[in-house]
């Protein structure tokens, strides 16, 4: 497993919607390293803040070592997260707005508008807030 400042190292900076994403490298790195069960809860709380950290080790699963009944645990503390990433229509409105004074004149400009934009509206359009 990488080391806890190593650019490869999984890190959850606490927000729900990015947690999933988080399960996700962690669980690809410990497989890729053979960890079983007991190693991967010992190893996911080395990637979390302390005050995370004190929380989670409170969980079901953490002192049983059952990655598995801790990783539900973990999950159903954090409302929403099972969903993963998702959007409001409230974010795409901030979007717009935030750059409703940038004159874009270029297309790398454009592009990075274009790469804010997509990704909430296309989540909105797909999970039927907006329509097309």
């Amino acid at each position: 497993m990488p080391g806890v400042n190593s650019s490869k190292a999984p890190t959850f900076n606490g927000e729900t919607s990015e947690l999933l994403e988080f399960f996700k490298l962690f669980e690809d790195l410990a497989s890729a390293c053979g960890l079983l069960d007991a190693k991967k809860c010992k190893m996911i709380i080395c990637y979390i803040d302390i005050q995370t950290k004190r929380f989670w080790v409170t969980l079901m699963g953490y002192e049983s070592k059952d990655f598995t009944v801790f990783k539900t645990s973990i999950l159903s503390q954090y409302s929403g997260a099972a969903k993963g990433l998702w959007y409001s229509i409230r974010d795409l409105e901030q979007i717009v707005i935030s750059n409703v004074d940038n004159d874009i004149s270029t297309k790398t400009e454009l592009l990075q508008y274009y790469w804010q934009f997509q990704p909430v509206a296309h989540w909105l359009v797909t999970n039927n807030k907006i329509s097309a």
